[in-house]
């Protein structure tokens, strides 16, 4: 008797398993036959300029054969979709799914340029927060801090200049002129003194940096990208304890290069 109950409750639990896939089988194709009426696409630019529209990621959608309303959300392919987006230039991730009533979410978010490059070649990039190198927008442009002079590095090398996986131990990457203009310009950026004074960058031929401001008619002798905070404090203190007292145009030249120094000249 107890092994008849046994099996008569096998049974049971495999017609139920059975019954909840039938109906498990038939909600999803139910589902999949709803037909998108709606969808939206949320872009977060962060703090950089606009370089990507809800139009063009419209546009990339349609590329992919994905024109989402009027269509059945069985026959919308979101990861493809996720995917296509993710390798456009300006967007550094994106998340796209759809709703239980049919409605399609594009989630993006924009790369951050920190920096437009003007090579030896001719060329102009962007650079932006996480090291990847960005084509220019045609119909838009963002307000970045240019780098310019010997910067031998093209844009057609492609490398992905990632902070977090720069590897010091390796001389190429260490001797690296557009990592060391990452570097740099990543610490202005954080700094909202700095951000409003340092307009342009310039590497001259021994590789040494110039910085070069909004305001006055200063060349900012940097020298290499070591001590760079240290450097910039004393950049600071001169601005607002010495230039404010003799003057905005008694330099052209300010030297922080050397330790412990800042030496104010006038050509």
């Amino acid at each position: 008797m107890k092994k008849f109950l046994k099996i008569a409750e096998i049974i049971a639990w495999i017609l139920l398993a059975g019954g909840l896939g039938t109906l498990v089988g038939f909600t999803n194709n139910e589902h999949n036959l709803i037909i998108c009426r709606q969808y939206s696409i949320n872009i977060d630019w962060g703090t950089a300029d606009v370089l990507v529209t809800k139009d063009d990621i419209y546009n990339v959608v349609k590329q992919t054969g994905q024109p989402l309303k009027g269509q059945s959300i069985g026959y919308i392919d979101a990861e493809r979709i996720e995917s296509t987006l993710k390798k456009q230039p300006y967007i550094t991730n994106a998340n796209v799914f759809i709703t239980i009533d049919g409605k399609v979410v594009i989630d993006v978010t924009q790369s951050q340029p920190v920096l437009r490059i003007f090579n030896q070649k001719g060329e102009s990039f962007y650079l932006d927060a996480l090291g990847h190198l960005l084509p220019l927008n045609p119909a838009f442009s963002a307000r970045v801090i240019v780098a310019n002079g010997f910067i031998d590095e093209p844009y057609s090398r492609k490398a992905d200049y990632l902070q977090d996986s720069i590897k010091m131990k390796d001389s190429l990457e260490f001797h690296s002129v557009v990592n060391h203009l990452l570097k740099l310009s990543l610490y202005i950026q954080k700094d909202q003194f700095l951000k409003a004074l340092i307009e342009q960058i310039y590497v001259d031929k021994n590789g040494e940096i110039e910085l070069i401001p909004r305001i006055g008619n200063q060349t900012i002798l940097f020298g290499n990208v070591e001590n760079i905070p240290e450097k910039f404090n004393r950049l600071k203190v001169f601005y607002l304890m010495g230039l404010n007292k003799t003057g905005w145009n008694k330099y052209n030249v300010i030297n922080i290069k050397f330790k412990n120094q800042v030496i104010g000249t006038k050509l």
